[in-house]
């Protein structure tokens, strides 16, 4: 990471190579890319003028369609009306056989029911493999509701809802029936099933994905493609949706997004006096599939030409840049902290002389470099060291959770950059005691809540005193983060979870292994078993069980031995 930083912060110039390869392109390419960019645009053009003729086409005789046939079924419905079922001296299965008769010649209709002044039933036909004898509204009050309309005198018709076997779109039409004063008497209800309309929908497709659906007056799915989805869904909020329930007329194309943030084209149109609308929708890529097909074709010939260009440039420019593209790929790397990288020059120039000048150095600065890290981590030690020395029963300490630690670490196949990162923070991190007073680290009783509140703010001390050192910027939250529980009760700031660093996670199941495994003036060193199988109950609530398992197999292998101070 850091030597791509670095690369990118080096001005880059403009190489022969590239401005060869540019020039040639320019040639080639530009007068295809202006003529290709003329025709598209008058392509383009001419389709949304198709595309605005097609879509509100479909779905103005969709609309027309779905009129004309709800207002014929509507029709029949009202002269069963006029017959006065109700004034004829019939039986009630007199009744039943004129209304299963009169439902014989039309299979939309699913039941047909003779219903008196107060909307009870008085006789009653239906299609016994598709509806149950007395389906009515699914809500009794609407049901009254569409009576209450009826007896005005005017036909009532209820929003679509699920009913039959297999359960499918339906509404109910309430027809008055009038008396020879012209007084409503009774009320022909006809059960209309939607299906025929689904298979219309259905079987509308525009281009590959174009299809229709259509909505009720308040935005619900009432026919759509996809059965399972029918009176499921509302899609007033839909873009196109919304537009056709706010002007509620025919609208020509507009682009809208669906519900999965896709670019839609699509039209609308009312059916007639029922305050429905028909959709139909596109994906915007299908409907300008001709376009796209043109500006692919314009790029396949535009890539040709290019490659063809670039080819003979590459062949013209080679010999001189690539020696120098080496040469900057090289020097690039090395100035990024890669020392182990050779510039790879045959060259028997200057040069090439040059390279090998610079893998010297690169040489030198490696040896260098390797010196320096073996100096910092020793005095990272040194310090580690000078703060365990300040309690004789933590010598050693620092040292062996450092071991602890990067034997977890490999165990769960943390990087090297990570255990670099675990290295550090391990030596690093009870430096903060540095600030704690001797005899409180000391004391062999119980210590007061004073002291112990002291103790706690070490890993605070430690992040701080760390915290000016900018290349530990990534080791400190480590080092602060230590007696954080998983279960968010540690401290200091009661993280928990994943909120706690990995290598902090790490750190704080090594450090109580080695506490409870050391002699301390609170406390005997214990057997390896018994912590082993303590660190394990203390899996999920106080450490992280991905670092418990890790740890338990260190053990188990012999990677983490038990330690106990004489």
């Amino acid at each position: 990471m850091r030597e791509r930083q670095i690369v990118n912060s080096i001005p880059r110039r403009h190489q022969l190579l590239y401005q060869l390869l540019a020039l040639m392109v320019a040639i080639a390419v530009l007068p295809l890319l202006i003529s290709a960019s003329i025709l598209i645009r008058i392509n383009q053009r001419v389709l949304e003028n198709d595309l605005l003729l097609l879509h509100t086409r479909i779905a103005t005789d969709t609309a027309d369609q779905i009129s004309h046939s709800l207002a014929w079924i509507f029709d029949q419905v009202e002269v069963l009306a006029k017959t006065q079922l109700l004034a004829l001296p019939l039986s009630s299965e007199h009744r039943e056989r004129l209304l299963l008769h009169y439902l014989d010649q039309y299979p939309d209709l699913l039941q047909l029911s003779l219903l008196d002044r107060e909307g009870k039933e008085i006789a009653c036909a239906y299609r016994a493999e598709r509806i149950s004898p007395s389906t009515f509204l699914p809500d009794p009050g609407l049901h009254q509701e569409m009576i209450a309309r009826s007896r005005e005198g005017k036909r009532a018709i209820s929003p679509p809802f699920l009913a039959g076997a297999p359960k499918g779109p339906v509404l109910r039409i309430y027809q008055p029936i009038k008396n020879d004063a012209g007084e409503v008497a009774g009320f022909i209800s006809a059960l209309l099933s939607l299906e025929g309309i689904n298979e219309l929908i259905s079987k509308i497709r525009v281009r590959r994905q174009g299809h229709a659906f259509l909505v009720d007056q308040r935005g619900r799915l009432i026919a759509h493609p996809n059965r399972a989805r029918v009176l499921q869904e509302d899609l007033s909020d839909l873009e196109i949706v919304k537009n056709y329930l706010l002007v509620g007329k025919t609208g020509g194309t507009v682009p809208f997004r669906d519900k999965n943030g896709r670019e839609m084209l699509g039209a609308y149109s009312a059916v007639k006096n029922l305050g429905w609308g028909v959709v139909i929708q596109e994906p915007r890529e299908d409907a300008y599939l001709s376009v796209a097909e043109m500006k692919r074709q314009t790029l396949i010939a535009g890539l040709l030409a290019t490659l063809a260009a670039a080819g003979l440039g590459i062949a013209f420019a080679r010999r001189v840049s690539y020696p120098l593209q080496k040469f900057v790929q090289g020097a690039l790397s090395i100035a990024g902290g890669n020392f182990s990288n050779r510039i790879d020059l045959k060259a028997k120039n200057e040069i090439g002389q040059l390279a090998r000048t610079f893998d010297y150095m690169t040489m030198q600065l490696q040896a260098y470099d390797e010196n320096m890290k073996e100096m910092f981590l020793g005095t990272v030690k040194s310090l580690a060291a000078a703060i365990d020395a300040k309690d004789p029963s933590t010598r050693g300490h620092s040292e062996r959770v450092t071991r602890y630690s990067l034997a977890i670490a490999e165990e769960m196949k943390l990087s090297t950059r990570e255990r670099e990162k675990l290295n550090i923070a391990a030596l690093l991190h009870d430096v903060g005691k540095i600030g704690i007073d001797t005899h409180i680290l000391r004391k062999p009783g119980r210590l007061s809540e004073e002291e112990y509140f002291l103790i706690k703010q070490h890993p605070v001390m430690g992040a701080n005193i760390m915290a000016p050192i900018r290349q530990l910027s990534d080791v400190v939250p480590l080092m602060r983060h230590h007696h954080e529980f998983f279960d968010g009760t540690g401290f200091p700031d009661r993280i928990k979870g994943k909120e706690i660093p990995l290598g902090a996670r790490i750190i704080c199941v090594a450090d109580t292994f080695d506490a409870m495994t050391s002699d301390r003036p609170y406390q005997k060193a214990m057997e390896v078993g018994y912590v082993v199988d303590r660190i394990k109950e203390w899996s999920g609530t106080r450490f992280d069980p991905e670092v418990v398992e890790a740890f338990v197999r260190c053990v188990r292998d012999a990677r983490i031995p038990g330690h106990k101070d004489a």
